[in-house]
């Protein structure tokens, strides 16, 4: 197989320019859809049960542009050929398999463009939980105006918890048995990609972030909640001072001159 064309600065062209370099026995899908925020992975099968992977095609996930840089992940399993990376992946195995084992690595490429997605999250909110930790301790009339932004940041953590809990089902059920070659292949790549432990992280990490807003909404709470008591013991002694007044005056009206 001879290597895809690039182009003039030496990148490599797009999928497409990679299917006039495939064999028969080899199908090329550009952009299948993984996920309902837009993401895509595309796809070279290869039929056929002997060799490896072609370079041309090792090279094209290589030149992932989704990639940022992050090594492909290689596995080979009875007899089928895996090379995978965040928005390209290669499949060389028996042809009758070949199916089975693309159901897998598009749910593989699922959750793992998912808890991507989840970590960036995570990682954009440590600067604000820095800054808003001290409210977690005391909240006045100054912290007043951040309330709302403080609600919308803790909601934000429950959102990323509902959508890291979607993913436990992919990683904590029981193991398919008896075991198939797709089983085993989605357990090898949940292994390669260490999901199971980046789930375990971020859910240890989600932790801190909402508690971390829960007591700023309790200390919020507790503030409104004391500045309403107050602004009722002032009215109550506005009354009071006012009824004593109207009394005195009624005193001295009905007093001989």
């Amino acid at each position: 197989m001879t290597l895809p064309p690039q182009k003039s600065d030496g990148s490599p062209t797009p999928s497409h320019a990679l299917s006039g370099h495939l064999a028969p026995n080899a199908t090329l899908e550009d952009g299948v859809p993984i996920g309902d925020d837009g993401a895509t992975l595309s796809l070279v099968c290869i039929g056929t049960s002997e060799g490896d992977l072609p370079s041309a095609v090792r090279q094209w996930v290589d030149a992932d542009p989704l990639s940022a840089g992050r090594a492909a992940q290689w596995t080979a399993f009875q007899g089928a050929h895996i090379y995978w990376s965040t928005g390209r992946c290669a499949i060389l195995a028996p042809a009758e398999r070949l199916e089975a084992l693309r159901k897998v690595i598009l749910e593989a490429g699922k959750h793992e463009r998912e808890l991507q997605a989840i970590e960036r999250s995570v990682a954009e909110s440590w600067p604000a939980l820095e800054s808003d930790a001290p409210l977690a301790f005391e909240f006045n009339e100054r912290s007043v105006a951040r309330r709302t932004e403080l609600q919308g940041r803790l909601t934000r953590a429950v959102v990323l918890q509902s959508r890291l809990a979607r993913i436990s089902p992919y990683l904590l059920s029981p193991l398919e048995h008896p075991p198939t070659l797709a089983s085993q292949v989605a357990e090898r790549m949940r292994e390669r990609l260490c999901m199971a432990s980046r789930f375990e992280a971020l859910g240890a990490q989600l932790d801190v972030i909402r508690n971390t807003y829960e007591m700023c909404g309790q200390r919020a709470s507790d503030f409104f909640l004391a500045r309403t008591g107050h602004q009722l013991e002032l009215v109550i002694i506005v009354l009071l001072a006012a009824q004593l007044l109207l009394w005195a005056f009624e005193y001295l009206a009905a007093s001989p001159s």
